[in-house]
């Protein structure tokens, strides 16, 4: 398995290094900054630099640069991660390799490990450099509680790479990526708590939100960085988060399976 994703890894980064692949760095990178600088600008020229009560009792901060900043980042992260995990299947179907791939005897987990190894290296540019930028507009990482808000970094990546699989499942379901994947990262950045708090949204749309992984991994990383939390004290959303990850993981393990055998059978008639 390992000699798999070392592999995958390996071909993966030197696509990237050579090809299109860093069109959707800088695009990640861009789409994070305009975040940046769409949260400064509304903070200072339309709130006028004032809160309400409402929102320091729901994000726990009177922070709203960082809170929003932190979001966007994140959100950028989120979305690297489940397009570059799930759109690895449907670009080999599009190359014409994916024939190949079912049929090796090679382990799908080193494939798909591979896959995301090779995307957090990607991931970790891409948010660094929104950080940066951030730290220009007003983001504050004083209080950071550094090991804990890693952790919940890591955790994160692997509940993105289980909902990943849903999303590549459902991809290979209708031979679409843009649709597909679009339409879920617009949903996930308004009911996520992307730039406000999830409590701002109808009652009836919140419970959206809850089934987002995003939702409790931001919550986490933003009370580890903004306020300094330790790991147990964002226990209740690694909890959820981790809730999440193995119902996306039954569900995308099983969903793919299917698209794989649905495809091999496809191709040979």
């Amino acid at each position: 398995m390992l000699q798999v994703a070392k592999a995958t890894f390996i071909r993966n980064t030197l696509v990237m290094l050579r090809a299109y692949p860093w069109s959707f760095v800088i695009g990640h990178i861009l789409s994070g900054v305009y975040t940046v600088l769409f949260a400064f600008f509304a903070y200072h020229y339309v709130f006028a630099g004032q809160l309400d009560d409402r929102f320091i009792l729901l994000s726990g901060s009177s922070d709203y640069l960082s809170y929003a900043i932190l979001g966007g980042a994140f959100y950028a992260f989120a979305v690297s991660t489940l397009m570059n995990v799930s759109r690895s299947l449907i670009t080999e179907l599009r190359e014409g390799t994916l024939e190949a791939l079912l049929l090796t005897p090679s382990p799908r987990r080193g494939y798909f490990l591979g896959n995301v190894c090779q995307q957090v290296m990607r991931t970790v540019f891409e948010f660094s450099v929104i950080l940066v930028v951030g730290a220009l507009f007003g983001l504050t990482l004083a209080n950071t509680n550094v090991w804990s808000a890693a952790l919940v970094w890591i955790l994160s990546t692997v509940a993105f790479f289980c909902q990943a699989l849903v999303l590549g499942s459902l991809m290979l379901r209708f031979r679409d990526t843009y649709i597909t994947q679009n339409t879920l990262f617009v949903i996930m950045a308004f009911v996520s708590g992307v730039t406000f708090p999830i409590p701002y949204l109808p009652e009836w749309l919140q419970p959206l939100g809850q089934i987002m992984p995003l939702a409790p991994a931001l919550d986490a990383f933003r009370q580890c960085v903004i306020q300094g939390k330790p790991l147990m004290a964002v226990s209740p959303q690694l909890f959820h988060m981790a809730g999440l990850s193995l119902v996306y993981l039954w569900i995308g393990t099983w969903s793919m399976r299917r698209m794989e055998k649905r495809v091999v059978e496809s191709i040979f008639g």
